[in-house]
């Protein structure tokens, strides 16, 4: 290779590297159509560019075609087979499509890889819940809280779990976690949890007296 081809190759590669970031701001934006052409762009220019496949992952991901992000999952673990984040997008994007094994095979690689990744917990969770495991659900969510106790999303994942089962007092505890931490919800987001509260307090309060009759 001279000079000049080892040149542009470096252009090719820095210009790649660009696009994949101009692709992470759009996603962060909301806006995955144009995260898409970037990826597209940046591939062309380096089809090795591990990054460009998880964010055009991500993307196709966000605009609900699940079978394209497996794809990009697949090419991105075919270049970085040891990388947990990548395991983790692909299991979400197994379990969108109704591959509950998968994504629990994928969960549990990203958890063998690195033992301290919440995310990975709570999402075994969810497809633990889809396989009717509650048991392992809780155990999951229980685990992602305790690496991660400021992680909303696990206390209100295992509130409705805790529901299913009948643990209605365990369930008020963790919607109340919830809404300390859910500093984001819109007004009607708590209103809704607010209203699931005031009903596990009225159920719990029956309960009460009924066992005292």
């Amino acid at each position: 290779m001279t000079f000049i081809q080892r040149f542009r190759r470096i252009i090719c590669l820095n210009l790649a590297k660009v696009y994949v970031a101009w692709a992470e701001t759009h996603l962060f934006r909301d806006e995955p159509a144009k995260a898409l052409k970037n990826c597209a762009r940046a591939l062309a220019l380096d089809p090795h560019i591990v990054d460009a496949y998880v964010q055009r992952g991500r993307a196709h991901y966000r605009l609900g075609a699940y079978a394209e992000a497996l794809a990009d999952y697949d090419a991105a673990l075919a270049l970085a087979p040891k990388t947990p984040s990548i395991y983790i997008n692909r299991g979400l994007a197994h379990h969108a499509l109704g591959n509950s094994v998968e994504a629990v095979g994928d969960f549990n690689w990203a958890i063998y890889l690195d033992p301290h990744q919440p995310l990975a917990y709570n999402h075994r969770g969810l497809t633990d819940e889809a396989l009717g495991n509650y048991l392992g659900a809780i155990a999951d969510y229980t685990q992602a809280i305790a690496l991660a106790p400021h992680l909303a999303i696990c206390y209100a994942n295992r509130a409705r779990v805790r529901m299913l089962r009948g643990d209605l007092a365990g369930a008020l505890r963790d919607l109340r976690h919830y809404l300390a931490l859910a500093t984001g919800l819109i007004h009607s987001e708590r209103t809704a949890i607010e209203t699931t509260m005031a009903d596990l307090l009225k159920q719990l309060g029956g309960e009460s007296s009924a066992s005292m009759a």
